[in-house]
């Protein structure tokens, strides 16, 4: 059943800049670079800055997945709880995460914002199957997503220098 009060806001992040593959290494293994780390701090902590502050969070169960969450919840004072699923894994199925969405978004508080981190090309395809409409994600790109009368909206879609305060 979905929560028919309040807007629910849907932050959908792209992991940070990763290692390169490397022979032996699998590719759920490979974390953020020193530069991941850096800017993929800046960009979640211009996603908060924004006004844009989980209530909790969940993320793709490969590393540079879950070191993006880390990076947000350290830009989050108060912090918020995650979790993980292999439904956000890069090769994910759209339809599946859709009919998850759809509990998580029916058990939401109103107006509470829950943060998703993912890959490529996951993001994109859940973005068009959420809202009909094309999104390019960046590496620590969001986009904004806005529940509100039964369907998804994409309110709005940050490249990581935009949220820096580079662009």
């Amino acid at each position: 059943m979905w929560n028919n009060v309040g807007m629910i806001t849907i932050l959908l992040i792209r992991h940070g800049i990763a290692e390169d593959r490397r022979p032996g290494m699998r590719d759920a293994e490979r974390g953020l670079t020193a530069e991941g780390w850096e800017k993929t701090r800046a960009a979640m902590a211009g996603l908060v800055r924004r006004g844009y502050v989980p209530a909790r969070g969940v993320s793709s169960p490969y590393r540079r997945a879950a070191e993006t969450m880390v990076c947000l919840r350290e830009a989050t004072p108060q912090g918020f709880p995650v979790g993980c699923w292999e439904g956000l894994e890069p090769e994910a199925s759209v339809a599946a995460a859709r009919e998850w969405l759809d509990l998580i978004v029916g058990q939401a508080h109103p107006f509470e914002t829950i943060a998703l981190v993912s890959h490529n090309p996951f993001c994109p395809a859940l973005v068009r199957a959420l809202t009909g409409q094309d999104a390019a994600f960046k590496k620590a790109g969001c986009a904004v997503l806005h529940w509100t009368g039964g369907r998804f909206h994409l309110a709005a879609l940050f490249t990581p220098a935009e949220l820096r305060g580079d662009a």
